[in-house]
């Protein structure tokens, strides 16, 4: 005979149970004793935490459904976490649709940032310091160092969705409470030397990369420049991550210490053209294409701008203004991957299947490791009826993005009819 799930629970279980116990009673007027001090979650615990918030996370958010958009976040991240060190967590960045300027991470990996600051931000530099900062947050496991009563609400609520997952008919508690936890992390505040730490290593971690750290120190100033132009509305990532002039001076300081960095440049582009897809994806009509149209005739002779004028054109189905100015563009910097990859997109959207497998070939002799190529090479290429190749370029992105789960998605929907068709 199987023993109660409570008697089952493993030693973490049941030290968190008697803590959401203690969370639950402290809301009512009775008095409890002090509680006995619990030690942290373990990584594996936080990582099981972290999986249970993805999955009701879906559940509650709208998540930005794009590849240039998923891609460009996750490009960011992986390339910030190559200059941590080992790493202990299986991470995941996730772009939220939602107008506030917000970013969390949840202990255990997973890093949410919303398309409201990604709007808000002036280059991939500031961004790149907002993500250094919430891998800092996951990977120095600093909600499980935290006493504060978020932290302890939220690993409570979180303990308690595992504790309940594992009883018979207890889904439906598991994903409430989870539910409860995803509002609440959102809202987190961090203590003053916990954001200090984030703020520092943060920093360094994005200059290691190759982001130039004064993207950091931006990024912090424009915060407290929204707090200070609207004192009554404030953003939540200002709530949950207080800015300070302690706060922007460490982050001077730890800049300056750092010396001449050794900075990438990231192409300017591609911040631009996700803000924009950001922006189209709103009911409200956008006024992009008149901006770029302005910017290539005040500079006709600038790729980034005819570039920019060419990706807006065609995401709103003028595909021959777009093919003419991606060639303008094309010809004043042939030696652009992405460019020759919007390229190939547009052609592929054109029927011209021949043209867009010559660009995309460009595209990946200039950058052989980019997944999102081989993902769009593959719908092409499925497009085109030959689902075999499309199934190998397709196998191709998942093996370079492994986390990303649109390829092996897409994988699914050329693999199956092929087996069809061939049987």
């Amino acid at each position: 005979m199987s023993r109660p799930a409570t008697e089952r629970l493993q030693p973490f279980h049941r030290a968190w149970a008697l803590i959401i116990l203690w969370v639950i009673s402290a809301c009512g007027s009775i008095s409890l004793p002090s509680m006995p001090s619990v030690g942290p979650p373990s990584e594996d615990e936080e990582s099981k935490i972290s999986r249970e918030f993805r999955r009701e996370a879906k559940k509650e958010f709208k998540f930005a459904n794009h590849p240039e958009i998923e891609r460009y976040i996750d490009r960011i991240g992986r390339r910030i976490l190559a200059a941590t060190g080992p790493l202990s967590f299986d991470y995941r960045f996730f772009v939220v649709e939602e107008s506030q300027l917000n970013a969390f991470s949840v202990p255990g990996g997973s890093i949410y940032v919303f398309t409201g600051l990604i709007e808000k931000v002036k280059s991939t530099d500031e961004l790149a310091g907002v993500l250094g900062h919430e891998i800092v947050h996951a990977k120095g496991r600093h909600m499980a160092r935290s006493s504060g009563p978020d932290a302890t609400s939220i690993l409570s609520l979180l303990s308690m969705a595992l504790l309940a997952s594992g009883g018979s008919g207890s889904g439906a508690m598991a994903a409430g409470v989870v539910s409860q936890a995803v509002a609440a992390t959102r809202q987190a505040a961090y203590s003053r030397g916990l954001e200090l730490e984030s703020d520092t290593l943060g920093t360094r971690y994005m200059a290691a990369a190759g982001y130039d750290p004064k993207g950091a120190i931006g990024f912090l100033k424009t915060l407290d420049q929204e707090r200070a132009h609207n004192p009554i509305d404030v953003p939540a990532y200002i709530l949950s991550h207080p800015i300070t002039q302690e706060r922007i001076a460490n982050a001077e300081l730890v800049v300056k210490s750092l010396g001449v960095t050794q900075v990438r440049p990231d192409d300017p582009v591609a911040l631009k053209k996700v803000q924009l897809l950001i922006r189209l994806a709103r009911p409200i009509p956008d006024s992009s294409i008149g901006e770029y149209e302005k910017l290539v005739q005040q500079n006709p002779a600038s790729a980034d701008s005819l570039h920019l004028l060419a990706f807006a054109q065609q995401q709103i189905g003028d595909l021959v203004a777009a093919k003419r100015n991606y060639e303008k563009a094309r010809q004043l910097h042939p030696d652009n991957p992405a460019l020759q990859r919007d390229l190939g997109t547009l052609l592929s959207q054109s029927g011209d299947f021949i043209a867009a497998r010559a660009a995309f070939d460009r595209a990946l002799a200039l950058e052989p490791n980019e997944p999102l190529t081989y993902l769009y090479l593959g719908e092409m290429l499925e497009k085109s009826g030959d689902l075999a190749s499309a199934a190998g370029a397709f196998l191709n992105a998942r093996n370079l993005a492994p986390v990303w789960d649109r390829p092996p998605n897409r994988l699914a929907r050329s693999f199956n009819p092929y087996f069809r068709s061939a049987a």
